[in-house]
């Protein structure tokens, strides 16, 4: 649907300025969000991708210190760093789960709180813990949740996401992107659910016409196609099962992690490092893996792989069997 939108509106579009406030996209926003959620238009802010929004939110309201859990998305640190901010982490358990006592202790006295749920790069869901943090952080404390993946997970969004929770809490941001849950990478387009007077913030920081006409209909469009999220996580379900499955009872060396959306962890059983095994793999097979050591608190005894379609997955496995020999 999207693909032949493009192609269909590219030329009228590409000679014209965009919204500058996406007024259409949020209208189909609202509606997608509607069945679960009483808001109006100002509640919600699009961005060039969620990474837009992540910088727009360290402008806005990062002066002094954070806190971000470690290891997580490399985005909060870079916008963290940006605004001469000490940097607070809080590492995850051994089992990689969030430390949530750690995280609220530290989070004393600190301009924001970043948490990702699921997390990148464990793809591990912790709503429970998280609402947790969320109601023990003062409450000017500014809390940015990224959602990005939460469409993704296998139950679906309702049981896992705290976006019902941003009128109960003015301290906190939901974060989500249509670049993860429908496929728009290249178009970049994100968006911010939370209080208006947190969103108009969030909007003074937010460069002219950021989010480009062509992305701005590929999000109408595919926000239509709702039944394309449910496909979505009954494949990825099933393709992370094959991966987990043929990888811990075929490779002695490569140690599958829990996961609940489309990308898990391999533990390293087998005294290579992260880099190592990604240039080894990329060298033989031309499939890269993502090397985790560049991630905050990771070490080297972890990759990351992405599940796909099944044929993709297939190539992956060979490609992995190669390195565990």
């Amino acid at each position: 649907m999207v693909v032949n939108s493009i192609q269909k509106n590219a030329r009228s579009l590409s000679s014209v300025y965009p919204d500058p406030h996406c007024l259409e996209l949020k209208k189909n926003l609202y509606d997608y969000l509607d069945n679960r959620l009483d808001l109006d238009l100002d509640w919600i802010t699009v961005g060039n991708g969620s990474t837009e929004i992540i910088h727009n939110f360290a402008r806005a309201f990062i002066r002094d210190k954070v806190v971000i859990p470690a290891p997580t998305f490399c985005e909060y640190e870079l916008a963290s760093r940006r605004m001469g901010a000490h940097i607070l982490y809080a590492p995850l358990k051994k089992d990689l789960s969030m430390d949530v006592e750690l995280i609220i202790e530290k989070a004393k006295d600190v301009d924001a709180v970043f948490i990702c749920n699921p997390n990148n790069p464990t793809g591990l869901v912790s709503s429970k813990s998280i609402k947790k943090i969320v109601e023990n952080i003062d409450g000017s404390t500014k809390i940015l949740l990224d959602e990005s993946f939460i469409e993704l997970v296998d139950e679906g969004t309702d049981h896992f996401s705290l976006i019902n929770k941003v009128k109960e809490f003015d301290n906190l941001i939901i974060l989500r992107s249509l670049t993860k849950s429908f496929g728009l990478a290249g178009l970049r387009v994100g968006y911010s659910v939370c209080n208006p007077k947190l969103s108009k913030k969030l909007s003074v920081n937010q460069i002219s016409w950021s989010v480009n006409g062509i992305a701005q209909m590929a999000g109408i469009v595919a926000l239509k196609d709702i039944k394309h999220l449910t496909r979505a996580r009954l494949i990825i379900k099933k393709e992370r099962k094959f991966l987990h499955d043929r990888i811990r009872k075929q490779m002695r060396g490569l140690i599958p992690c829990k996961s609940f959306v489309n990308y898990f962890l391999i533990y390293l059983n087998n005294g290579k490092s992260s880099m190592k095994i990604r240039n080894d793999i990329l060298r033989r097979s031309g499939v890269l893996v993502r090397d985790c050591s560049t991630f905050t608190g990771m070490g080297e005894k972890y990759i990351r792989v992405s599940v796909k379609t099944h044929d993709q997955n297939v190539i992956l496995l060979k490609a992995l069997e190669l390195i565990d020999k």
